[in-house]
């Protein structure tokens, strides 16, 4: 009986010591992403690879994301999603869309009508994923894949909370389809800690290329064939 109740206290101390290892944050968790000058980047991806295995309960990431073909363009220009999700392209133009990507881990082309309004994507692998429009090839838009449940993209003043991540070391990357660095990317280990209330500071030393005009010079529409 000794022996029983001795295993008991030492799984009993033994789980509440792991809980206390990876406690939930009750606080939000701040990533401010700056430049050389000490001004916030917007629509800066920002996701976090925890060292340890770590509880994503809380975190909201059963929303399919959603990218919009409006006034022809994509929108937003830029998505992320987590490994295995959904992603749903709705045309709310008026004419035929013919999205595609050549590269990247999942290639893909389908027309999206009018009438037609949506379609679902699953990515099964992490990536950048590049997409264009068959119809109207000024159309440009970036869709990124993480093996993470916490991402976000940065706001006006460059930053991104995130509410329910355990106690940890991670690794906070930063990513934007224009950075001029390897893997469009930047990433430093911070410790974030579930018990206080952090900004943490990124900041993004290296140079961005131009985004593309989402505009045709002439607004021809080839539809033939569509």
């Amino acid at each position: 009986m000794v022996l029983k109740l001795t295993n008991v206290v030492k799984h009993v101390v033994l789980s509440c010591t792991l809980a206390g290892l990876f406690t939930v944050s009750v606080f939000a968790q701040e990533i401010n992403v700056l430049d050389q000058n000490g001004k916030g980047l917007e629509n800066m991806v920002v996701y976090l690879l925890p060292k340890h295995s770590v509880s994503a309960e809380g975190v909201d990431n059963k929303k399919k994301a959603e990218v919009h073909q409006v006034d022809k363009q994509f929108s937003p220009y830029i998505t992320v999603v987590q490994k295995g999700k959904d992603v749903v392209f709705v045309n709310e133009d008026d004419i035929t869309h013919h999205i595609y990507s050549a590269l990247g881990p999942k290639r893909f082309s389908f027309k999206l009508r009018t009438e037609q309004q949506q379609q679902i994507i699953n990515f099964e692998q992490t990536g950048h994923v590049s997409m264009g429009c068959n119809v109207h090839d000024w159309m440009s838009g970036h869709l990124l894949v993480v093996d993470t449940p916490f991402y976000g993209i940065t706001d006006k003043q460059g930053r991104v909370s995130f509410d329910h991540i355990a106690d940890d070391e991670y690794q906070v990357i930063v990513w934007h389809p224009q950075l001029n660095m390897p893997n469009n990317q930047i990433s430093e280990t911070r410790q974030l800690v579930a018990s206080q209330a952090q900004v943490v500071p990124i900041n993004v030393v290296a140079d961005f290329d131009d985004i593309p005009e989402q505009r045709s010079l002439d607004e021809f529409e080839f539809l033939e064939g569509y």
